[in-house]
Parts: C-alpha cells; sequence; structure tokens
C-alpha cells in the first residue's frame, strides 16, 4: 500500500510509539492508519457539505491531531488509552473509544454559508 503521507509523518508516529525508524515491519499498518486518518479528517471536517470539495487540501494544522489519532487507533490494540480496568468481569473503558472519536472531539466542522 503506498501512502501520500510523508515519510515525516510516518517517522513521527514510530517515535511516538516507539518503534525503531529502521523498523519496516509495521510501516504498511501505519501507514494505513495516516490515510484513514487523513480521511476522516476531511470528511469531519466536510460533514456539513454534500461532498468534499476538489480543492479542499488536508490542513497543516491537523497534522499533531492527525498524528495522535494514529496512536490513539494503534494502542487500542493494547490497553495503553486504558482508564479503567475490571480483570475478571472484563469492563474496559477508554479515553477515546477509538480513532475516530479522537478526530470528532478535535476537529473543527465546516460551516456552509
Amino acid at each position: 500500500m503506498s501512502c501520500s503521507c510523508s515519510d515525516g509523518k510516518l517517522n513521527m508516529v514510530k517515535t511516538m510509539l516507539g518503534i525503531d525508524a529502521a523498523d519496516e515491519s509495521r510501516d504498511e499498518m501505519l501507514n494505513a492508519y495516516l490515510e484513514m486518518s487523513k480521511a476522516e479528517i476531511l470528511n469531519w471536517m466536510y460533514i456539513n457539505y454534500p461532498e468534499i470539495p476538489a480543492d479542499a487540501e488536508f490542513p497543516a494544522k491537523y497534522d499533531i491531531t492527525q498524528l495522535n489519532a494514529v496512536v490513539a487507533g494503534y494502542n487500542l490494540r493494547g490497553g495503553e488509552n486504558e482508564l479503567k480496568h475490571t480483570e475478571n468481569g472484563v469492563t474496559r473503558e477508554f479515553n477515546f473509544s477509538d480513532m475516530l472519536m479522537y478526530i470528532r472531539a478535535h476537529v473543527y466542522q465546516k460551516v456552509k454559508a
């Protein structure tokens, strides 16, 4: 899978997750998370529009949100985003239930005039 995401973002996510930059074993998955988060940010921004405008660009102000959303999504594979845990009754509670909830909590929707 190729990603239009910059290698800089991939390397930043690896650093945030404690993955060595030379380790390429998870690059395809991380690039998929980067692409999904980028698409979701644009979809959420333009939710009040019939479709995303053709000239819409990914705003640089949401780069950090995108990176943190990827980390939140990736970490749900483990327990790092966990707020509460019950062992035998198996109750788990996470700060953000998934990557999409993180994005929706941190991205403003555009208002159609």
